[in-house]
């Protein structure tokens, strides 16, 4: 879910506590989870919709205001990741193509996934099964993108297809802190103490195969740690990524992937090795955005709304731009941020100020992706029927510029981002709501899955 909370609201009962040097554990046995405490978390932190008479929204998408949206950019920790690259050889760059071909982890087909998704031509995959990513609550999946984003004409990246997706940890991670209120469950971990993102290579779409970064921040002491947050949204464009979370736009560079020790929970430079938490590298932050205004951001109409979705729009009728969208109620906005295709990040005036081209606003409660192609968009939200119960489907909209919003298709639990690759003509879906068998009515339609439909036809 978006910065309202995560869905992973399960937990062990009874664990023993994990210390700083635990090792995460290779599988994840679902039974250890209270279905009782994933229950609660789903209805308490989910948005439902208003009355949609034949899933088809009462009001339409209009344009709305947006020249008070502006954002502002910070590019300081690039030097700083440049110095260390210099200060210490073991912080080399990797390339991100011969990482992830390298001791990578096996996912599996959409065809050999316990999760169905109800779309003609859906391809994709599931975590390595039986692993943590599959069925655990240490890390949540949030934001999604890949190198059809990077590069919209051949939809590669180094002539590889890469489908990246943000995750955070939850309250399962096995070197986050405690909650000191021992709250919401007993043992729960703190959320959101650590971000990674993970690739997989799908240019073999039978054999996809993935690795994950944590994601970190240098520091003034010649070294550099975790980032906190939720990595409510993901993008990539040219080198960068673009990661939104705890009200900063942070922007990550491809170009810089440190190559790590898998065997300690530490992050950083010591004594020579390098770790970041168990992951197979560490990324770093190179620059951020930060929300122009005392307030930051919000959900009053004089505020530049948050980002809970984002993608970026490479359509021929308007100029690249990255497209958010706010999870709120009963209404949501979406705001198109212009792009440079020279320099691949937000484009910024004289001042150094980023300043929105359009705004809309969206009849959806809870949208948590988005993507715009001219002027059709599409979302992922509850659907209208939603019970508000642990796994059930979510729902894929879509609709114009001045018309309705209508439900196009029931998709897997907990849907989040979306990501659309122009060279494929390819809509990508994620979800963050791990397989259970005791989900009912629909226990076809729940578990972590990655897809693309085709939208050629739509």
């Amino acid at each position: 879910m978006a910065a309202v909370g995560s869905l992973a609201a399960a937990l062990t009962v009874g664990a023993p506590a994990a210390t700083s040097q635990e090792p995460p554990p290779a599988a994840a046995d679902s039974s250890r989870y209270a279905h009782e405490g994933e229950q609660r978390a789903f209805h308490h932190e989910q948005l439902p919709q208003r009355a949609m008479p034949g899933g088809r929204s009462r009001g339409v998408i209009t344009p709305i205001g947006h020249q008070g949206f502006q954002l502002r950019y910070d590019g300081s920790d690039g030097g700083r990741v440049l110095a260390l690259e210099r200060r210490h050889r073991q912080l080399r760059p990797a390339s991100l193509t011969s990482w992830l071909n390298s001791r990578s982890q096996a996912a599996v087909h959409l065809s050999r996934c316990p999760t169905r998704v109800p779309l003609s031509g859906a391809d994709g995959f599931c975590w390595q099964r039986g692993s943590g990513d599959d069925l655990g609550w240490a890390y949540v999946p949030q934001g999604l993108t890949g190198s059809g984003e990077a590069e919209p004409r051949s939809g590669r990246w180094q002539g590889r297809s890469i489908v990246a997706a943000s995750w955070a940890s939850s309250y399962d991670h096995p070197s986050a802190p405690r909650n000191p209120a021992n709250r919401p469950w007993r043992g729960a971990k703190q959320v959101d103490h650590f971000m990674k993102v993970s690739f997989t290579d799908v240019t073999d779409r039978g054999r996809p195969r993935y690795r994950s970064a944590l994601l970190v921040a240098p520091h003034g002491q010649g070294g550099f740690t975790a980032l906190k947050g939720h990595g409510d949204t993901l993008s990539w464009y040219g080198p960068y990524l673009f990661l939104y979370s705890s009200e900063r736009l942070r922007v990550f560079d491809v170009r810089h992937l440190w190559a790590t020790t898998t065997s300690s929970g530490r992050v950083g430079v010591r004594r020579g090795s390098v770790s970041a938490n168990w992951q197979a590298a560490a990324l770093p932050q190179v620059g951020q955005y930060s929300f122009v205004g005392r307030n930051g951001c919000g959900s009053r109409p004089s505020e530049t709304p948050c980002f809970s979705g984002a993608s970026i729009d490479h359509s021929s009728s308007f100029a690249p731009s990255l497209v958010t969208v706010e999870t709120s109620s009963p209404t949501s906005r979406v705001v198109r941020w212009p792009l440079s295709p020279s320099s691949h990040l937000l484009r910024s005036d004289e001042r150094g100020l980023v300043r929105a081209g359009a705004g809309y606003r969206v009849p959806l409660a809870g949208p948590q992706g988005v993507v715009q192609q001219d002027d059709r968009f599409y979302f992922t939200a509850m659907c209208p029927d939603a019970r508000r119960v642990f796994g059930e489907p979510y729902c894929l909209y879509r609709g114009d510029s001045g018309g309705a919003v209508r439900v196009w298709s029931r998709t897997p639990a907990a849907a989040e981002n979306l990501s659309y690759w122009p060279a494929t003509e390819q809509l990508w879906v994620s979800n963050e709501s791990p397989y259970r068998k005791y989900v009912r009515p629909h226990p076809e339609l729940n578990g972590r899955v990655v897809y693309n439909v085709p939208l050629s036809d739509d």
